[in-house]
Parts: structure tokens; sequence; C-alpha cells
């Protein structure tokens, strides 16, 4: 991989794009607690299993944008249809910015694998690479940091009451990391996980 990063760096018309899928419920995260001494802590908690599945991505390598695409958890999991529907959204993304050759960087979860998935980039050979991690690698996949740094972000001592206060969050942490690309650079630059 690094010998690839080393060709396609410096050629503006190629992206790379580090993608994956994950979830957050409408139940609180609480990385941080505390209670009056002797009292035991309380934590909020509202049993529900509601929430969003997220499909994203983020170019790893020069620009460093993140895309996503939301679904409730009410809408089932996330399918080929669905993943289909995401790389349609990045080719259309590249394309308006002069890009003309995608490559996605993912896992090896079964719908990436999906008979569909293959013949989709069989029909779009000419302008999209999958690149398969090696199995139970998330360790080489950048968006797993991404992943990480939006439920921290999102992440706050009370429950959300809803997917759309969910969805406002997630806004809110898009609006975030576009003001700060070179943190994004320093969470998720490619050359960081292949040497």
């Amino acid at each position: 991989m690094a010998i690839l990063l080393d060709i396609i760096e410096p050629v503006e018309d190629i992206s790379l794009w580090a993608m994956d899928e994950t979830g957050k419920r409408l139940e609180s995260n609480n990385y941080y607690s505390w209670s009056p001494v002797g009292k035991p802590t309380v934590i909020e908690r509202n049993g529900s299993h509601k929430g969003l599945n997220i499909i994203g991505a983020t170019e790893v390598l020069n620009h460093f944008d993140f895309v996503y695409d939301v679904y409730t958890k009410d809408e089932g999991t996330v399918t080929a249809a669905h993943i289909i529907k995401f790389l349609e959204k990045l080719l259309l993304y590249d394309k308006s910015r002069g890009v003309k050759l995608t490559i996605v960087q993912w896992d090896n979860a079964g719908i990436h694998k999906s008979s569909d998935v293959k013949q989709f980039a069989k029909a779009h050979e000419s302008d999209l690479v999958l690149i398969h991690q090696p199995p139970y690698s998330p360790e080489l996949n950048p968006q797993e940091n991404m992943w990480n740094w939006m439920k921290k972000f999102m992440s706050q001592s009370s429950a959300a009451k809803n997917e759309q206060e969910l969805l406002n969050r997630l806004k809110e942490f898009k609006a975030y990391i576009k003001a700060r690309p070179e943190a994004v650079k320093q969470w998720l630059y490619a050359r960081n996980f292949f040497k």
C-alpha cells in the first residue's frame, strides 16, 4: 500500500477514500462521570435501541473531506443496495471535483463482497477501484479513527431524545471537522497507516 501511495499522492485526479459503516444509538455514552461522596453514580439510560446507521468515507490522501449517508435503525441494517448508493455518491462527488479515479479502501464485510457490489464495481472499473484490507485488521482503516472521533464528539451526558437530535449532532460534527482539515489529516492521513 505504501508503494501505491507514492504513485497516487501527487496525481490530482485520483482520490483515496477510507470507507466503513457504524451505528450511533440514542443512548448516551458516558466517558466521564462524577457523583457526590458516598452516593452512587447516576447514569441516564433510556434502554432504547433506536438510533442511526451511518455509512461514511474520508478522503485520506489529499483533501480530507468526510462524506456520509444516514439511515435510522428502524429502516434496518445497511445492505448492499445502501453501499452501492453510497459508492455512486462518492463517484459523483469526485467527478464534480475533476477526479477521474476513485479508490476506496474498506474491510471485508459481507456486504462489501456481495455479488451486487461486485457487479457495480465491474460496471465502474474505469473510474472505481476497491481495495479490501487484510481480514481482521481494523487498525489499517483510517475511517475507524473518524468513527471514534465522531462518537466522542456526539456523546453527551444525556441520551438523545430522538434520531433528529442525533442527526443534528452529526451535522455539527461535519461542520466541526470541515473547519479543521489539519486535524483530520493528523488523525486519518493514509501514510500514518501504511509506511
